[in-house]
C-alpha cells in the first residue's frame, strides 16, 4: 500500500476511535514550546514529515493492546492509559508520528499542564493552559532570532483580548469553522470584536485575516497527513518496522522496546503499568532516595533469567516475555532487595555511579530467595559484609565503565559456576572474571592504590571512605566526612602553600556519626585527640606517635596514617571479605 495523504480536520475525529497507540509507544516528551514550533510549521506549509500505521488485522486484534492518545499532557510522566477495543472493526495502530498526532491534538482539542513558576497562597501549583494564537502578530515577519513567525502560547484561562498589540483566538475554535462562508464570518467578527475595543487599521484587519486564513488552511485544507499503512499480521515484522522508523527521531531505548514487546505479551496485567510503578518504588519507597529507571529493570530482566545480556530485536520473543511474566515477581523481589542492601550501605542517587553494578547483587539474591543482606544471622552479617566490599569496589574500580553487558554476562557466569548452596557470596570467582576481563580486581595493589587516591569532593569519596570501617548500616545513620586537621588550620597566609594543597588528602579524611566529633573544630588535632579514647584513634586508623598530631608534621601524619590505611584496605580487599 502506497502513501496517502489527508488533512488534520480528516485525521482528527478518528484519534481514539480507530487510530490507538500499540503498546510499542514511548511516553509523550515534548514540550509546550515544541507544540507552538509544529503549529507555527502548519501555518507556514513545512512539511511535518510522513506518518507509519498499521490497520491491525482482525485474526491479530486479540493479541494486542491499545492505548489513548492523550488529550492533557504534563510536563513529565504521560503514560497512555490502556483502553478496550473490543468490538473496533477498523483499529489503526500509529507506529511512527506518534508525538506529533498527539501534539495536534492537545493543540486543537487539549490542555498542557505546567507547574506555575510563581506562587501564592492557596493558588494552585498546577495549570492547565489551552493553545492560542495572537492574531495581531504579523505571521509573515519572523522574531528576532529568525526561527518563528506565528505568535503560539499556552494560555491557564481567557487570555485579556487585547494586552498591547495582542489579540489571542483559541487555536481549537477553528475545529468550528468548516467552510468559506464561516471561515469569512469569523474573520468579519473577530475583526469587529477588536474594532469595538480599539481603533483597527486595515492593515492590522489584513494580519487578522491571514492569521485565520492560514489557520483554517492548515487544519482543513492542507493535506499535511501524509501516511503509509502496513497491513501484515507478523508482530515481529512489525516490531523491526517500528524500530528502523523510529531511529530516525528521538532516540529509542532497547529497553523501551522491551518493554513494549513485554506488554504486547504479558496478557490481562499491564506491563508497562507494572514496570513503571516498580521503578517509582525503587526510586522513592526505600531506605533512600534513588535515580534508576525501567532500563535498569529490564536489563535486570534479562540477566537474572540467563538471556542474552545485549539488547537485539531477535531476542524479544514470546517465549523470553513469557518467561519475564512468569517469573516477574521473583525478579521484583531480587532487585528490591538488591536497591534495599546497597542503601543500607549508603549508596543511593549521589553516589551510586552505575547501576549496573547492583545487578550481579540481584542475581545472587535471586539465587538465594530468603537473604536480604540486612539480617542479624551470621550467614546474613557475613555475607552483607562481602556484598558491601564487592560493591564498593566494583563502583570505586569502574568495572562497568565501556563493554558493561560483557562484563554483566562473565559476572553472571561466574555467580552461576560458583553457587554455593550455603549462601556464600563468590567474592574470589567475580574478581577472577573482573581480572579477565581486563579490569581492577578489588584484591589487585592497583584498587587499593585507586581509593588512596580519593580526595575530598570527588563523587566517590564516601564509598572509598566506608570500606574503612566495618558498619555496613551507613544507609541509616547520620554521618559526615571530616577532615582529621580541619580545615580551618590551612586558611590563611600563616600556612604553608604546599600543605593547602595536601589539605584534601585521603589521609586527612575519616567517617564520622552523629555528634562524634562535636567540638572538634575549634580544637587542635593534638588536643582533641588526647580527650579520645583508645578504640576511637584505633576505628579511624590514627597513628599513635603523638608528635605526628600536630601540625608541623602533617606530611609526616600523612604518611603513616597512608601506610595505616594500605594495610587496612588490603586487608579489606582479601580474596573471600573475611570479617575483620
Amino acid at each position: 500500500m502506497g502513501y496517502k495523504s489527508e488533512t488534520i480536520a480528516d485525521v482528527l475525529p478518528r484519534i481514539n476511535s480507530t487510530f490507538f497507540l500499540p503498546a510499542l509507544q514511548r511516553e509523550f516528551v515534548w514540550t509546550a514550546d515544541q507544540i507552538c514550533v509544529l503549529f507555527d510549521s502548519l501555518m507556514r506549509r513545512y512539511p511535518i514529515s510522513s506518518f507509519l500505521f498499521w490497520q491491525v488485522p482482525v485474526e491479530a486484534r486479540d493479541d494486542v493492546e491499545a492505548y489513548e492518545f492523550l488529550h492533557t499532557v504534563r510536563e513529565s510522566r504521560n503514560r497512555a492509559q490502556l483502553v478496550s477495543v473490543h468490538g473496533n472493526h477498523d483499529l489503526t495502530f500509529v507506529l511512527d508520528g506518534q508525538q506529533r498526532l498527539t501534539t495536534l491534538l492537545v493543540g486543537l482539542k487539549g490542555r498542557y499542564v505546567e507547574r506555575k513558576k510563581k506562587i501564592g497562597k492557596g493558588a494552585k501549583t498546577l495549570v492547565a493552559k489551552k493553545l492560542y494564537l495572537n492574531l495581531l502578530h504579523d505571521g509573515m515577519t519572523p522574531d528576532p532570532e529568525g526561527d518563528i513567525y506565528y505568535d503560539f502560547e499556552f494560555y491557564d484561562c481567557e487570555p485579556t483580548l487585547l494586552r498591547g498589540n495582542s489579540y489571542w483566538f483559541e487555536v481549537g475554535r477553528i475545529l468550528n469553522v468548516s467552510s468559506t462562508p464561516d471561515l469569512d464570518a469569523l474573520v468579519d467578527r473577530q475583526i469587529k470584536a477588536i474594532r469595538d475595543v480599539r481603533p483597527l487599521p486595515s492593515q492590522e484587519a489584513s494580519v487578522v485575516k491571514h492569521n485565520l486564513t492560514r489557520l483554517y488552511g492548515a487544519i482543513w485544507v492542507d493535506e499535511v497527513i501524509s501516511y503509509h499503512t502496513e497491513i501484515d499480521s507478523d508482530h515481529e515484522r512489525i516490531l523491526e518496522i517500528f524500530v528502523r522508523a523510529n531511529s530516525g527521531g528521538t532516540v529509542l531505548s532497547k529497553s523501551d522496546l522491551l518493554l513494549s514487546t513485554l506488554t504486547l505479551h504479558w496478557g490481562a496485567e499491564n506491563a508497562r503499568e507494572e514496570i513503571n510503578g516498580f521503578v517509582d518504588v525503587l526510586n522513592d519507597q526505600l531506605t533512600r532516595k534513588n535515580r534508576l529507571n525501567k532500563d535498569f529493570v529490564m536489563k535486570s530482566c534479562l540477566v537474572l533469567l540467563n538471556l542474552p545480556v545485549a539488547y537485539r530485536v531477535s531476542s524479544f520473543t514470546r517465549d523470553t516475555c513469557t518467561r519475564i511474566k512468569n517469573r516477574w515477581d521473583d525478579i521484583r523481589e531480587a532487585i528490591r532487595r538488591a536497591v534495599d542492601a546497597a542503601n543500607a550501605f549508603g549508596i543511593d542517587e549521589s553516589t551510586l555511579t552505575s547501576a549496573n553494578a547492583l545487578i550481579p547483587v540481584a542475581y545472587y539474591l535471586y539465587q538465594h530467595p530468603t537473604l536480604t543482606l540486612r539480617g542479624e544471622s551470621a550467614i546474613e552479617v557475613i555475607n552483607a559484609t562481602r556484598v558491601r566490599r564487592w560493591l564498593l569496589s566494583a563502583l570505586l574500580n569502574r568495572v562497568f565503565g565501556g563493554s558493561s553487558d560483557s562484563m554483566l554476562t562473565k559476572l553472571r557466569d561466574a555467580l552461576e559456576i560458583n553457587h554455593r548452596t550455603n549462601g556464600d557470596f563468590p567474592i574470589a570467582a567475580l574478581d577472577d572474571a573482573v581480572r579477565e576481563a581486563g579490569r581492577i580486581a578489588a584484591s589487585s595493589q592497583d584498587a587499593v592504590e585507586n581509593v588512596l587516591r580519593t580526595t575530598y569532593g570527588d563523587s566517590t569519596c564516601f564509598l572509598a571512605l566506608s570500606l574503612l570501617y566495618d558498619d555496613r548500616n551507613w544507609g541509616t545513620i547520620d554521618f559526615s566526612i571530616d577532615h582529621l586537621f580541619a580545615q580551618d588550620v590551612f586558611k590563611g597566609s600563616a600556612a604553608p602553600a604546599h600543605l593547602k594543597e595536601l589539605r584534601d588528602d585521603f589521609e586527612n579524611l575519616a567517617l564520622v556519626i552523629g555528634s562524634e566529633n562535636s567540638g572538634k573544630r575549634e580544637v587542635p588535632l593534638h588536643k582533641w585527640l588526647a580527650t579520645r579514647s583508645p578504640e576511637y584513634k584505633k576505628r579511624h586508623l590514627i597513628p599513635t606517635d603523638k608528635s605526628l598530631w600536630h601540625i608541623e608534621r602533617y606530611e609526616d601524619f600523612l604518611i603513616e596514617r597512608r601506610k595505616l590505611l594500605r594495610a587496612r584496605l588490603q586487608q579489606v580487599f582479601s580474596s573471600e571479605g573475611e570479617i575483620a
